[in-house]
């Protein structure tokens, strides 16, 4: 293991030597790629509410998180073909709370892979390996290893890039996804996929394809096919659960009225199926957006976000939508852990309204600041209503030199009627992202 931490640092230090952003070696037709970055948050948070009584994880938390990560390509340029891996490593030291991580923890390749590029056609590219995937918008689909805890978000499998026609692209993909990581150094026998609580044992499998069309200047429009298949499984008591088969259609739209206003919409439908339940969830996210300034600078806009709740009352069929893979925080950083009890990232039960407005000055720097209301469709919440309370948020980021950025964000949480809980929650995080 001291080899292994040596070697890991080892390899660092020659990237940082080695440039600024990707090192290139041309020895004839192979050139040769290294990289590394280093990202290290404080995150500190109190009060957040769940489902059931109380607040989460104890109530006051502070902690640091350190994650190095270094890779390397090889690019064979006479074949169209290149290799990629990453190693990747998150340890944390808890000021407050449960204790600290042992350093270095566990090492991950949380990225390896190969890619053929124009192998089916001009412009196509065949990734076959672990790699990180966006699909679509990324709301549904980004995030492979949501138990991760933010260290990665990979997904083990095949992913097919094939241009149509200009500005056209279809994207079929499979991947299959083990509970836990198999190239992991070390013995943490960290779950990386499942719901909250303990040792889920559920791997996911995938397939399915997405279109997007960007051929309307003022128009970009696309639509999807998901099937993912959730292996049995064990909740925090140790009960088997059965497995499932999900089956998600739904596309999205993003016009552009003037040189001023433009608009997001996405609408998904869902249909599965599993020993003991028939599911149907229903998700849809819409805003409309108004650049105040002809630079774009200037922004102001409102949105909305549902997906569909579980009612109590149907014990044969789950109405709650399967966020499938977009179980990460991209509707608020505080929230996520308001679902510890639900299943950490599984949006669900939401109605969320909120305006935002944001601001890009000249030097890089950006501000952004949201508030609104939110609400459960079904109340199912410790308390006696459907108000999850007002959430507001204020993010600002900016280069502090070219190869660092940084950004520091805060949350606050009014609770509604729909928890137990009424004292303010918050979430507070600073970060520093080095490049080499």
């Amino acid at each position: 293991m001291k080899k292994l931490i040596i070697f890991f640092f080892a390899c660092i230090l020659s990237a940082t030597l080695a440039a600024d952003e990707a090192v290139l070696i041309d020895k004839a037709s192979v050139d040769f790629r290294f990289g590394a970055d280093l990202r290290l948050r404080q995150e500190a948070f109190d009060n957040i509410p769940i489902i059931s009584s109380g607040v989460t994880r104890g109530g006051n938390n502070n902690y640091f998180r350190v994650r190095p990560r270094i890779w390397t390509g090889i690019d064979f340029n006479e074949i169209n073909t290149s290799f990629d891996i990453r190693l990747a490593n998150e340890f944390r030291h808890k000021n407050v709370g449960q204790e600290s991580y042992e350093f270095p923890d566990e090492l991950i390749f949380d990225n390896v892979y190969f890619t053929f590029s124009d192998l089916f056609g001009d412009g196509s590219t065949l990734r076959i390996g672990r790699q990180d995937v966006v699909l679509g918008t990324g709301r549904l689909f980004l995030d492979g290893t949501p138990k991760d805890g933010s260290r990665s978000f990979y997904f083990d499998g095949v992913r097919l890039s094939l241009p149509l026609a200009e500005k056209r692209m279809l994207d079929i993909f499979g991947f299959y996804t083990q509970c836990e990581d198999v190239l992991a150094i070390g013995n943490e026998n960290r779950d990386i996929t499942g719901y909250a609580g303990g040792y889920n044992s559920m791997d996911e499998a995938s397939a399915g394809a997405f279109y997007s069309d960007k051929t309307l200047e003022d128009f970009e429009f696309g639509a999807y096919y998901v099937w993912k298949h959730d292996t049995a499984w064990r909740n925090a008591q140790g009960v088997r659960q059965s497995g499932e088969d999900i089956h998600t259609v739904g596309f999205y739209l993003k016009p552009k009225f003037s040189n001023s206003i433009s608009a997001d919409f996405e609408l998904a439908y869902q249909y599965g199926e599993s020993t003991n339940y028939d599911r149907e969830g229903l998700f849809a996210c819409g805003g409309i957006k108004y650049t105040i300034d002809e630079d774009a600078r200037f922004y102001v806009s409102a949105n909305a976000i549902y997906i569909s709740g579980d009612d109590s009352d149907t014990a044969t069929e789950r109405e709650d939508f399967n966020i499938l893979f977009g179980r990460y925080p991209w509707i608020s950083e505080l929230m996520i852990f308001a679902y510890d009890a639900d299943g950490v990232g599984y949006w669900n039960n939401l109605i969320q309204c909120y305006l935002e407005t944001g601001y890009t000055f000249e030097n890089k720097h950006n501000f952004k600041l949201t508030l609104g209301p939110l609400f459960a469709e079904e109340k199912n919440g410790a308390g006696e209503g459907s108000n999850r309370g007002w959430l507001g948020t204020m993010k600002y980021s900016f280069p502090l030199f070219d190869n660092i950025d940084c950004y520091v964000l805060g949350e606050i949480l009014d609770p509604g009627d729909y928890y137990n809980s009424g004292k303010v929650a918050y979430f507070l995080r600073w970060e520093i992202m080095l490049k080499f």
